[in-house]
């Protein structure tokens, strides 16, 4: 009666703690976290507690938002909730809270029972055994997957910021693409009008056939080209599509007629890289990685010498009645495996760790300093083109108008300097739209959103004037990485 108390008493004080850890199973606790980070980066609310996308409510707000014209913002929410590879990540990152909690737990006790018949009767014999070991690692393997968890976290938020800059460089794009379509088919009709009316002089006998000829083959060429750029439409628009999650009648929604206009200044950034290497979340999630392994290789240095040991309890009866009870101990020796393999394959893996996490702070830096560039340089095309090109073109136009009315120059010439505004309108379309995409590759790589400056003459901008970034940013050597 004594040995089945003891018995009990082991099984409850070893139960206890396993029911203490199932009392602790979080719900979406995680997903939050990483809503959390992801909305301070982006400065916008992001929720994905709404439900997935097979929720009725969920599809209704998708297609509240498809209803209308779909603006930017829109288009990254419906990205947000609504693309599967987002969801797969966020239950990547579930995964690592589960194992989280399974870390915590001791593994269950063995209980064992044997019963041996003879001629004199039947001999039982009762054990409960444990494996210590896993007591004694219970706080590192903890601090494993706590740290592994960061990780995870970190790194399905870094994913949500890339989603969200690929959104914004495929919208962008699609706007341009729909404005380029429109130029692309007033070129087209200029050139169509003008072969025509080459038809026309050349059956008349008032123009060669060489220049017919040529008249009919500007007419081709720009055919050739709104054809492509119907086809670029066609191709960005299910890129956009793929990264909304939308299929069948919601991929029927429309575009906003341009682009956001270019502000006229760009935004003040000092210090830039820096900011960006302490606001990589990619960056954080592979520190994280690098303290994981160092841990990792820590603890195993302490327990090297443990392969295996547990603790257990015996009672044996006798036929006659006899009861013998006592512990039961095993303890593996560590004569081979010492544990030498498993430090040599940690230390191996730190050192890849550290070399990775170092050469990904270099490549922020060079990443934001890209950015920088190429949107200054947009910036200055812009302004370029609003300045200098497009008058230009325009006044060419004007003033062929006034030589074709006093009848010095033909029709020829005047469809000419129009169709050559066109073209550099077109072309002014092409920088506008390489401004707004170096502007998202800036984004991602500061790893934050950047406020857009107010325009020149605003009440509202209390901002000094910008400097340029590239003379604010660059080439900060020395600075912690």
């Amino acid at each position: 009666m004594s040995a089945r108390r003891s018995l009990t008493r082991i099984l409850v004080v070893l139960t206890l703690p396993l029911l203490g850890a199932c009392a602790n199973l979080p719900g979406d606790r995680v997903q939050g976290e990483v809503a959390q980070t992801v909305s301070a980066r982006v400065s916008r609310p992001v929720d994905w507690n709404a439900g997935v996308p097979e929720d009725r409510a969920v599809r209704q707000a998708v297609r509240a938002m498809l209803a209308d014209e779909l603006s930017l913002d829109e288009a990254i929410a419906i990205a947000l909730v609504n693309n599967r590879e987002m969801r797969a990540r966020l239950a990547r990152a579930q995964v690592a809270r589960a194992d989280l909690i399974r870390a915590g737990l001791l593994d269950n006790p063995v209980f064992g029972l044997s019963l041996l018949r003879d001629d004199a009767g039947t001999e039982s014999e009762l054990s409960l055994f444990e494996d210590f070991l896993n007591v004694v690692t219970l706080s590192a393997r903890k601090k494993l997957a706590a740290t592994d968890l960061e990780r995870t976290r970190l790194e399905v938020a870094q994913s949500a910021l890339d989603l969200i800059a690929e959104v914004k460089r495929a919208w962008y794009a699609l706007v341009a693409d729909r404005q380029a379509i429109e130029l692309f088919v007033q070129v087209t009709d200029a050139t169509e009008a003008a072969a025509e009316l080459a038809r026309r002089q050349y059956q008349a006998g008032n123009l060669s056939l060489r220049e017919q000829a040529l008249q009919q083959s500007f007419h081709a060429q720009s055919s050739l080209e709104a054809a492509r750029a119907e086809a670029a439409f066609n191709a960005d628009r299910e890129k956009l599509n793929r990264l909304l999650g939308l299929w069948g009648e919601d991929t029927a929604w429309r575009l906003p007629d341009r682009l956001p206009d270019v502000p006229d200044r760009l935004p003040p950034a000092p210090q830039l890289e820096n900011k960006a290497v302490d606001q990589r979340l990619d960056l954080a999630a592979q520190r994280a990685e690098v303290e994981a392994v160092h841990l990792a290789l820590h603890y195993t240095k302490q327990t090297r010498w443990l392969s295996a040991f547990g603790i257990g309890f015996t009672v044996k009866r006798d036929p006659d009645g006899g009861t013998a009870r006592g512990p039961e101990l095993e303890l593996g020796l560590p004569l081979f495996d010492r544990g030498q393999a498993r430090i040599a394959r940690l230390e191996a893996q730190l050192r890849e760790a550290e070399s990775r996490y170092a050469q990904l702070a270099i490549d922020v830096r060079a990443e934001v300093r890209e950015a920088m560039g190429r949107l200054a340089a947009a910036h200055d095309s812009v302004r370029h083109y609003r300045e200098a090109i497009l008058p230009l073109a325009e006044r060419v136009v004007e003033e062929t108008l006034k030589f074709y009315n006093g009848m010095l120059v033909g029709v020829y010439e005047l469809l000419a300097a129009k169709q050559a505004q066109i073209n550099a309108a077109r072309d002014y379309i092409g920088v506008w739209r390489e401004f707004w995409t170096a502007w998202a590759d800036l984004e991602r790589a500061a790893g934050a959103a950047l406020a857009i400056p107010a325009a020149a003459g605003d009440a509202t901008s209390t901002q000094s004037p910008a400097a340029r970034p590239e003379d604010q940013g660059q080439h900060q050597h020395g600075d912690s990485q």
